[in-house]
């Protein structure tokens, strides 16, 4: 199923078109209960577009930024090629290596230490929230949480631990970071 949006403008049949046969072109790396949703958005300097893979509680996500609607198409569909392979290469070393060891090795502990003087040149007062998200965490394992993290995109993923807890792992300049929520 593919379920296109666009914000800010009218999405024209041709370009819907075009979507649906590169997005059937992808759709055969997939199973056959991956669902895609795509949103168009018009923005300052050009268009935006998110693809998003979603799979049985799993998500993968491609996104682009471009002065036209075309080539930004063009470039959302080959970072989300480009994660699905990725994700497919990390799933065939895993079963061919049986464990993740050096995964497991780049869970080092926290080095340092948040004290609250950190915060005294923060100025509380002019922060914003400026969007709110609502999430029902999964249950999954650390490296499969890392997995989500990455085709995501994102800096940062949380989730439901196999222990029951609340989990955050994020990426670090060498390695990821793990927080459990207690």
């Amino acid at each position: 199923m593919i379920n296109i949006t666009a914000r800010g403008f009218e999405l024209k049949q041709g370009t819907k078109d075009g979507i649906d046969k590169e997005l059937k072109r992808i759709e055969k790396m997939l199973p056959p209960a991956a669902s895609f949703d795509v949103t168009l958005s018009k923005v300052k300097d050009g268009y935006k577009c998110d693809i998003t893979v979603i799979n049985v509680g799993s998500f993968i996500r491609g996104e682009a930024q471009a002065d036209r609607i075309e080539p930004v198409l063009d470039m959302a569909v080959d970072d989300l090629k480009r994660k699905i392979r990725k994700l497919k290469t990390y799933l065939v070393d895993k079963k061919r290596k049986g464990g993740l060891d050096e995964l497991a090795d780049a869970f080092a502990p926290l080095e340092e230490e948040v004290t609250m003087d950190d915060f005294e040149q923060y100025d509380a007062s002019s922060a914003e929230i400026k969007r709110k998200k609502t999430i029902t965490p999964q249950m999954m394992t650390d490296d499969e949480a890392i997995v989500q993290m990455e085709m995501l995109g994102h800096s940062f993923f949380v989730y439901l631990g196999i222990d029951g807890q609340t989990k955050i792992v994020y990426q670090r300049k060498k390695g990821y970071g793990l927080l459990i929520c207690g």
